[in-house]
């Protein structure tokens, strides 16, 4: 007789192969975003801010969707549409450190038409264990002790702006994606994080902006919204967060934008990020912009009283759909930057390593390519390295170990019709890390990060 194991991973293999006879778009976010076309093309901290999706005109329930065209604005403008994932995640941090697991699930989405200019948005997630040891530590795939995970983790009214000055904004109440330099989704694992809170927004205009209050934080491997000072660190606290951001396109060729984020009592984070594109052939196009962040206690300190920034620099050109880039990054000496809300926004944030330690100075070099013969086979992928020096304890003072980082990244979104929405992503990394944290020159847990998820996006309706 089969085990419950051996049958949840038929059920997942029975599922993903309906699926495949079915259509969609596949969507990689945040870090787990698909190779570059070109080095003009927005990808970067704000452009994801700002940036709307496309819907898909290939629908599962088209016959309901037809008969829906009568009725009104908010029935017939409906949006289901289901995202599967499958993850499979091992990881190496040391010869007694193993982190490993294979789970299944993803997001049905829901989202209403207009009533007069008020619409309901709601999503439910779901990660099931396919296999994960019991002995293992915590992946970020599941619960820490490897257990499922079920919840509403979107749920918002919102309302759109269509007259006065605010006309094109929209403003959203409640449980959101939220996809902004260090509040995002973080999207790395099966599940993103989502946030509670209350945000405005405008996007595609000569001055797009995002403003909110944001009260509390679901991490990727929980089912509980915490309040955000305690994911900072303030145990017990309810504590929120209050933010505000622009992106400004000067031209066609430079943008500028800037955040800020008043972590009440614990912190706050000044970000500013400036792009200028130019094609400077017909088959070269280059692309050089620089971020600043500033970070510093706030307020009670509840958690510590410091303050550190970032400086960093990012140079990438793309020649016949070949783009090869270059980064820095310098660290304040007074802290570690600090992410309890998000991913890092800094160009040297990696699959493992984000390289923004206290004085830490990094620098990476990339090559990706998504063009070509390659390409018509449905391959693209990218390599990153980078090192990180010079890293000190904000609390010692000590040295800590210099380290480095190798990243190879293949995608796979099979050509033609019949498969087309399905999206494979292999990832490695493998992580060095010099001496033994005491001045000794053996490795000290050096880390190899193995990953293999699947992607499918089903718009149902």
């Amino acid at each position: 007789m089969y085990s419950d194991t051996v049958l949840h991973k038929l059920l997942w293999i029975l599922m993903l192969f309906t699926f495949s006879q079915m259509s969609g778009a596949t969507e990689y976010i945040s870090q787990e975003a698909p190779t570059p076309e070109s080095a003009n093309k927005p990808d970067g901290a704000f452009d994801h801010t700002f940036q709307k999706k496309p819907l898909s005109e290939r629908l599962l329930m088209k016959d309901l969707k037809e008969r829906l065209k009568s009725e009104q604005p908010f029935w017939r403008d409906t949006k289901l549409s289901a995202d599967l994932r499958s993850f499979n995640f091992d990881r190496d941090n040391s010869s007694t450190d193993t982190r490993e697991a294979w789970a299944a699930g993803g997001r049905l989405s829901y989202e209403s038409g207009l009533w007069k200019n008020f619409s309901v948005s709601a999503a439910y997630y779901n990660s099931s264990k396919i296999s994960a040891p019991s002995d293992s530590g915590p992946t970020g795939l599941l619960e820490p002790r490897q257990n499922n995970i079920s919840v509403i983790a979107e749920a918002n009214l919102r309302y759109q702006f269509t007259t006065t000055f605010l006309e094109g904004s929209e403003i959203r109440l409640y449980r959101q994606a939220l996809d902004i330099p260090y509040i995002n989704g973080d999207d790395i694992r099966m599940l993103p994080i989502t946030h509670e809170g209350y945000t405005i927004k405008r996007s595609n205009s000569s001055l797009d902006y995002i403003a909110g209050h944001i009260t509390k934080i679901k991490k990727r491997d929980s089912e509980k919204f915490v309040h955000m000072s305690e994911a900072a660190g303030a145990q017990g606290s309810d504590k929120g967060l209050t933010m505000a951001g622009a992106l400004i396109p000067v031209n066609e060729q430079f943008t500028i934008g800037a955040t800020n984020y008043y972590g009440w009592d614990t912190f706050n984070t000044f970000f500013a990020k400036a792009t200028y594109r130019k094609a400077i052939k017909d088959d070269l196009d280059m692309e050089l912009s620089g971020q600043f962040t500033d970070q510093r206690s706030v307020g009670e300190e509840l958690v510590g009283d410091f303050s550190t920034n970032l400086l960093a620099a990012q140079a990438s050109f793309d020649w016949h759909g070949v783009i090869i880039k270059t980064a820095a990054s310098v660290t304040g000496d007074d802290s570690d930057i600090r992410v309890p809300w998000g991913e890092s926004p800094s160009y040297l944030s990696l699959q493992r390593l984000d390289f923004h330690r206290a004085n830490e100075k990094a620098i990476l070099l990339g090559v990706s390519y998504n063009t070509g013969f390659f390409s018509s086979l449905g391959l693209s992928g990218f390599i990153n390295i980078a090192r990180g020096v010079d890293a000190k304890s904000p609390v010692s003072g000590e040295d800590r170990p210099d380290q480095n980082e190798y990243d190879i990244t293949l995608d796979y979104k099979p050509p033609g019709e019949l498969f087309k929405g399905l999206g494979i992503r292999a990832r490695a990394a493998f992580i060095d890390i010099d001496g033994d944290g005491n001045g000794n020159g053996n490795n000290w847990n050096d880390i190899r990060d193995y990953r293999l998820i699947v992607n499918y996006s089903i718009p149902l309706l």
